[in-house]
């Protein structure tokens, strides 16, 4: 079986590869450039170099979804994309959701009113989240260790995305939790 790695050239996801390289499986990037800011194909670029470097097999597509394209569209080009290249390649979607991602899709879930259904948080059985018990913070300390390189995306920190005004909020939350020892 093929794992099919989405990498967008962020933190998460390198440090992903990079963890993905040390196995013996059988790898393939797949890197979706959503043509969302103009400077997207240099992270296309950055992607197709580390999987030649990891001399992984790369595959990726471009769209132009403009910057005002909406994240939920974002998302769902992705996993069309993605599970093309699942189907094509007859192998497995592998991301780099991690456990604050899992946090703060709940707490959204339930803010938007999905009760009991978005305690479940993210679960699809085409995809294999590795690093679910992983924290940001792990993988910040994991990247330096391993001097990664990286791409930021500025869009995350605009508020123009729902996800990252509600991250902001939610993290200031779980820092107040953190320091009465409720949550580490």
């Amino acid at each position: 079986m093929r794992y099919i790695i989405a990498v967008s050239g962020g933190i998460d996801s390198v440090v992903l590869l990079d963890l993905m390289s040390r196995t013996e499986k059988d790898l393939v990037v797949a890197h979706f450039d959503h043509g969302i800011r103009e400077d997207s194909a240099s992270d296309a670029r950055f992607v197709e170099a580390l999987a030649d470097r990891y001399k992984i097999q790369f595959v990726c597509r471009r769209e132009k979804l403009g910057a005002d394209a909406s994240e939920e569209l974002a998302r769902q080009r992705r996993y069309e994309f993605l599970r093309g290249v699942a189907t094509d390649f007859d192998g497995v979607i592998v991301t780099a959701h991690h456990r604050d991602d899992i946090i703060e899709t709940v707490a959204m879930n339930l803010k938007r009113g999905s009760r009991w259904r978005g305690l479940a948080g993210m679960s699809d059985s085409q995809i294999v989240r590795p690093m679910n018990g992983w924290t940001k913070q792990r993988i910040y300390e994991y990247a330096i260790r391993q001097k990664l390189e990286w791409c930021e995306d500025e869009t995350n920190q605009s508020d123009l995305y729902q996800r990252n005004k509600f991250r902001r909020k939610i993290n200031r939350e779980l820092d107040e939790y953190q320091k009465l020892g409720v949550y580490e």
